[in-house]
């Protein structure tokens, strides 16, 4: 009794042990797996067997009434075999079947009525196979089918009539194939279908409504084919679409209006297309689209409203168009949910500084390998949300040292790999550097100069004033005092603070004996508030019209001006040296200097201290002295009385 006890838990598994044959593996759920060397469907117990799977095996001709005995078999897989003939009732006598799965054979062929008995076969898989045609009857029975796989086989045409019994159907992939062109009416009878895939075909051109009956598609997917061509309103009718790729394809025109009447559309891919130019009436309303692709093409520009009905979108990649190099001032107008832009690998030279005015949801923003030189000081004032910027590989010279300002949330900013000039225009970007060394990409091997040739490869966060001879000694002295003024005339005519610096070679004057003054280089934007409006240089009593030198020339306030003052028309600038021994000396004297100033200041309040205390006791004794003549006097006018 206790031995049947133990054993009748343990029966069902050794019942199936006693049916399962060696080269397969049985559970008690009823799905079987075989593989190995088997040449025909193996004996496996009929009244336990609900699905079987037939993998790696010798299998090449499916008889004729193989699955009779299986009746209450509803799946079944016979895949990566050698299969390469089915006999015309090869699955009579199985009308429960739910699933054929025939993946990964040597198929090529399947007589006609093959599946007429299969009126409960809601899938069938036929992909992988060597099927070069279908015939119009091969589908007639499968009135409950719902997904149908032919992709990657040889088939080159198809009957118009081929799916007209598959009005259930919801998925079809006929991807990987040889198809050059469809029928009109191919997917008429195709109401119910949700997923399209005919990419990886040829089809060279797509006939005008031939998807004007497929209201419920989700998915349509026409990537990778040699469309040259779209009829237009071909989308029109396809008002449940979500996702539409025709990247991969030989478009070079789009006609107006082609992606009108698609509010769900979520995803379009137009990658990968020759595109020359897009009309300005393109896309309607997409308020839900999130995804766009629109790259490695050869467009020059874009219409600016491309992107106005797209008030969602998340993901823009307009990137690999080695022919983009304008881009319009308001085509990223309308975009505030913007996460993710790439303008990567265009040909871009400038932007305008309003270009991402209201990308207020911007986190990423790749504008790598293009051909900027310079950008507006203003372009990132509304993207506080930014957090990586990618301007490495191009050609920029300077950048504003404000230009980052408002971009708080910044974690990752790649600047390596352009042509930067540093000269003492790269002071206010170097700064910069130099105080958020932990915003610049750790895989970039530094910041580094470009020219001049002297500091090439030198790291801007370390360039210093004197290596760049900005804030130089300008004027020449015979005096002996540490501080030196220079002495430039000024003017009176107020000029714009963003006036370009200009340099100027040393001038002669005459106004002041004792100041021989050389004017070199100007300061260029040190703490980015001018110091001077622009002046003029004179020589003699004429300006200086030698146009190597120009005729304005910007001082702006820096390390090495320390004092102006204006007398007699001209502009004296106090300066000393930022860098060096005598600036070492001159800080050294200035301490000394005030701290004697201070030692001086203390004597003098204390000497008045002292004097005001004597002061008062003078006070004091000349008005004792006089209270003791008065007193006399009186006491001599009573005894004359």
């Amino acid at each position: 009794m206790w031995v049947t006890f133990i054993l009748l838990p343990l029966l069902p598994q050794l019942t199936l042990c006693v049916h399962c044959p060696s080269v397969c593996v049985c559970n008690v759920k009823g799905a079987a797996k075989c593989s190995g060397d088997i040449s025909d469907i193996p004996p496996l117990d009929p009244k336990t067997t609900f699905l079987l799977l037939l993998k790696d095996t010798n299998i090449k001709v499916l008889k004729a009434r193989s699955f009779q005995s299986f009746s209450l078999l509803l799946r079944l897989m016979i895949t990566h075999s050698a299969i390469d003939t089915i006999q015309p009732e090869a699955f009579y006598g199985a009308p429960q079947f739910r699933s054929i799965k025939l993946s990964s054979n040597a198929l090529s062929i399947f007589p006609p009525k093959v599946f007429s008995e299969q009126s409960n076969l809601e899938q069938l898989q036929l992909d992988d196979n060597q099927i070069v045609s279908i015939s119009s009857e091969l589908f007639e029975g499968l009135v409950n089918l719902t997904e149908l796989d032919l992709s990657k086989n040889r088939i080159s045409q198809l009957d118009a009539g081929v799916f007209q019994n598959l009005t259930k159907l919801i998925y079809l992939n006929l991807a990987g194939n040889q198809l050059r062109n469809l029928p009109k009416t191919l997917f008429h009878n195709l109401r119910q279908l949700q997923s399209l895939v005919l990419s990886s075909n040829k089809l060279v051109t797509l006939e005008s409504g031939a998807f004007d009956h497929l209201s419920k598609l989700c998915f349509l997917l026409l990537h990778k084919n040699q469309i040259r061509e779209i009829p237009p309103r071909l989308f029109w009718h396809l008002p449940s679409l979500l996702n539409l790729s025709m990247s991969g394809n030989q478009l070079q025109y789009i006609p107006a209006e082609s992606f009108y009447y698609l509010p769900n559309l979520t995803m379009l891919t137009l990658f990968k297309n020759p595109l020359i130019s897009l009309p300005d009436q393109l896309m309607g309303n997409m308020p839900r689209l999130v995804e766009l692709y629109l790259y490695n093409t050869s467009l020059v520009t874009v219409p600016w409203n491309l992107f106005a009905n797209m008030t969602n979108l998340r993901f823009l990649n307009l990137h690999l168009n080695d022919k983009l190099n304008l881009l319009p001032k308001d085509l990223f107008c309308c975009l505030p949910n913007l996460n993710k832009l790439s303008l990567k690998h265009n040909n871009l030279r400038a932007l305008e500084p309003d270009l991402f005015s209201n990308l207020t949801s911007l986190q990423i923003l790749m504008l790598n390998d293009n051909k900027l030189e310079s950008l507006p000081a203003t372009i990132f004032c509304n993207t506080s949300r930014l957090e990586i910027l990618d301007l490495s590989r191009n050609h920029l010279k300077y950048l504003p040292g404000d230009v980052f300002t408002h971009t708080k949330a910044l974690n990752v900013l790649s600047l390596g790999g352009n042509k930067w000039k540093c000269d003492c225009n790269i002071i206010g970007i170097a700064e910069w550097i130099r105080d958020n060394p932990r915003l610049i990409n750790a895989s970039e091997k530094g910041v580094a100069c470009y020219e001049p040739y002297h500091l090439q490869n030198h790291s801007l966060q370390t360039l210093t004033h004197a290596e760049l001879k900005c804030g130089q000694v300008l004027f020449q002295t015979i005096m002996t005092t540490s501080i030196i003024p220079r002495q430039v005339p000024a003017t009176s005519t107020p000029q714009s603070s963003t006036a370009t610096s200009t340099k100027a070679r040393p001038t002669a004057t005459s106004t002041t004996p004792s100041i021989t003054s050389t004017f070199a280089t100007t300061a260029s934007r040190f703490y980015n508030s001018l110091l001077l409006s622009p002046i003029y240089i004179k020589q003699g009593n004429e300006y200086n019209n030698d146009l190597a030198f120009y005729e304005k020339i910007v001082l702006e306030n820096g390390p090495d001006i320390v004092h102006n003052n204006h007398y007699g028309g001209w502009v004296y600038l106090w300066t000393v040296p930022s860098t060096g021994p005598f600036s070492g000396f001159m800080t050294a004297l200035y301490i000394v200097l005030l701290v004697t100033g201070v030692v001086l200041i203390a004597a003098t309040w204390y000497a008045l201290y002292r004097l005001h205390k004597v002061m008062w006791m003078l006070q004091k004794v000349t008005m004792g002295g006089n209270q003791r003549i008065m007193a006399r006097r009186v006491r001599s006018f009573k005894v004359k009385l």
